[in-house]
């Protein structure tokens, strides 16, 4: 992609836009960015972008601005229909995303991994094992530093690991990763999606321009589902059956010419629940089709300690334990993390509602949980699925339902974070979200 000299509009200065601006900047584009924001925020990100000279305008966008774009950029959280978007449609001005500008540019191959639940925890996993193993490699995407922030970092020699989402595959043309992992499907993201096949479809895009030379790793729940049938790279398996790299109760094998071989015993990972077995088996095949030994794997495995505020066990006070799972944005997620347990649970979930049908984790709230204890924006909604199997409660803040779900916890238990939700109705993100719960957490225990 030539970019010199190119009229390009990059919409929306979040992360992923201001990675973009600054990448087409650099590769002389004349750049102008709208965003519809106009915050504290915003104008950092402006600050470090000054000495491009780029345009700007924020707080909404206007057909003057936008129009006369040679390329448009678009953020994933931005709306199809928003102005510029529409413009560019009308006027068949070229549209990509910040993914697919990062990969014009990316010299490096390209390990890319999907799925509802796992992504962050599989990415950083790999990442971690090909670091271990002497491969310089950058871990990058959805997980908080975008792609198109990080190509100058990488050679040909180089290694990218990039989670990405749904709302990235949307936009993608020509993005062709070595590797692409889908991890699961389960509902999620309807408000933007529609449905469960749109939004199958949009994951299934990860594979779109692989080719016989690439590799197609998946789910083993995935191996006769019609779209996998289409899939045009080598295809692999991980899961606890039919598998290259199966994933049991007792731990990872490896199953090749009719012979099975572990590789990691369970009490070798440190991570919890049954649904990281399977996050493990991914990043162990993706690892050894990288070359990667299985020295490194092991010892990438058994070193590695998880992300914040993703089944993250924070302590315990008066024989409560006390689990941060504000990651879990949503239902399946809840689902996975509760069945993992092995003590009964008082569950504190809600916040912005994402469409999904609660009832389909009722059988698992009736057997593992004492009671809900519901914040936010979809309470309601939660309460009716919830409320003929277990007491449901609520709270104002967050303050209140930690103090509230401690009260209903009997010792021996534990009070779990894990909202089904996103934050976005009472926080900036999941991380604000559970940083508030990890704190009202301490204060309870220090009074």
């Amino acid at each position: 992609m030539e970019l010199r000299d190119k009229k390009v509009l990059v919409v929306g200065l979040g992360v992923s836009g201001s990675a973009a601006a600054e990448l087409a900047a650099r590769k002389g584009a004349k750049v102008r960015v709208t965003e519809s924001d106009d915050t504290d925020e915003i104008r950092q990100r402006l600050e470090k972008l000054a000495p491009y000279r780029m345009q700007f305008e924020t707080g909404g966008h206007t057909e003057a601005f936008c129009g006369g774009a040679e390329l448009v950029v678009t953020s994933p959280g931005i709306d199809a229909q928003a102005l510029p978007l529409s413009i560019a449609r009308d006027r068949n001005i070229p549209v990509v995303g910040e993914l697919e500008l990062g990969y014009r540019f990316c010299p490096a191959p390209i390990i890319a991994v999907t799925g509802t639940n796992g992504k962050s925890t599989t990415t950083e996993l790999i990442g971690r094992i090909l670091s271990l193993s002497g491969r310089h490699t950058v871990v990058c995407g959805n997980i908080g530093n975008p792609l198109s922030g990080e190509v100058h970092l990488l050679a040909k020699e180089s290694v990218a690991v990039a989670e990405v989402s749904s709302f990235q595959l949307e936009t993608i043309k020509e993005f062709r990763p070595h590797v692409a992992a889908l991890l699961n499907i389960s509902e999620d993201h309807y408000r933007r999606h529609g449905n469960y096949d749109i939004y199958k479809a949009e994951k299934f895009r990860i594979f779109k321009n692989q080719s016989a030379e690439d590799w197609a790793v998946l789910h083993s729940d995935l191996r006769s589902d019609p779209a996998t049938k289409e899939i045009k790279s080598r295809l692999v398996f991980f899961g606890p059956k039919e598998a290259e790299v199966v994933a049991e109760e007792d731990g990872i094998s490896i199953r090749a010419g009719g012979e099975e071989k572990v590789i990691l015993r369970k009490e070798e990972i440190p991570l919890n629940g049954r649904h990281n077995l399977d996050n493990v088996a991914c990043s162990v095949l993706i690892s050894r089709i990288m070359g990667v030994d299985d020295h490194f794997i092991r010892e990438g495995v058994k070193t590695f300690r998880g992300l914040s505020h993703r089944f993250e066990k924070i302590g315990s006070f008066r024989g409560v334990e006390f689990i941060d799972d504000s990651k879990a944005t949503n239902i399946d997620a809840t689902r996975r993390a509760l069945e993992s347990m092995d003590k009964k649970v008082v569950l504190i979930a809600g916040g912005r509602d994402k469409g999904g049908d609660y009832l389909s984790v009722l059988p698992t709230v009736r057997q593992k949980v004492r009671a809900v204890v519901l914040i936010g924006e979809a309470r309601d909604r939660i309460k009716n699925a919830f409320s003929s199997a277990v007491p449901v409660l609520a709270a104002e803040d967050m303050a209140g339902a930690v103090e509230t779900a401690f009260s209903a916890a009997e010792k021996g238990e534990a009070v779990m974070l894990s909202p089904m939700c996103s934050s976005f109705d009472m926080f900036s993100d999941y991380k604000q979200r559970g940083e508030a719960f990890q704190r009202e957490v301490r204060r309870i225990s220090h009074e």
